[in-house]
């Protein structure tokens, strides 16, 4: 039995759930079982990806996170004045972090095709849980094929060096820069 491959989707820039989601949808139909994980985005922010379970019964979406960890719990997008609050406290992100980790090495007994942990990367940088914790996971795959995103640092240097695919999502300019939100449909 060969493991399944380990791909990620890192970088500054916009794009890396959208190449996961991209990725998802192309299991889904070719009727593949996929499991997706968000350890940052909670499915009462209405994002559009969190309809997909109802369209596909062969996808399981689970959103574990308490939203981005903001070190001053309050930070301004762009130069309209819009700000992106953090509610959680350290310890509830923490902790969310390392559901998100139990839950997917439980749903990897379930031998998915693919197991998407989206932003696990971020909570790596942030400390939220250990590189050494997803290596571990990822050694105990068998077939099953992952996909990481998030922003990657020195502290995932290890988990980049053991994947098959790796691929940068270089920000050139972004709407935020403007002070521009979110578009929903484009961006969630």
């Amino acid at each position: 039995m060969k493991d399944g491959l380990v791909y990620v989707f890192t970088g500054e820039g916009k794009g890396k759930t959208s190449v996961a989601l991209g990725v998802s949808t192309r299991s889904l139909l070719n009727g593949e079982h996929v499991i997706w994980i968000a350890f940052y985005k909670q499915e009462s922010w209405g994002l559009s990806e969190s309809k997909l379970k109802d369209k596909f019964s062969n996808l399981e979406m689970l959103f574990v996170g308490k939203g981005f960890r903001i070190g001053k719990k309050t930070a301004p997008v762009g130069k309209k004045g819009h700000i992106v609050v953090d509610t959680a406290s350290d310890e509830e992100h923490r902790h969310a972090a390392k559901e998100g980790l139990k839950l997917a090495s439980k749903r990897l007994g379930q031998k998915p095709f693919l197991l998407v942990m989206d932003e696990v990367l971020n909570a790596v940088t942030e400390g939220l849980i250990e590189s050494e914790e997803v290596l571990r996971l990822l050694s105990n795959r068998s077939e099953t094929h992952v996909i990481l995103t998030g922003r990657g640092g020195e502290s995932t240097r290890m988990i980049l060096e053991g994947a098959d695919l790796v691929t940068e999502c270089k920000k050139i300019k972004h709407p935020y820069d403007r002070g521009e939100l979110a578009v929903k449909g484009l961006d969630f």
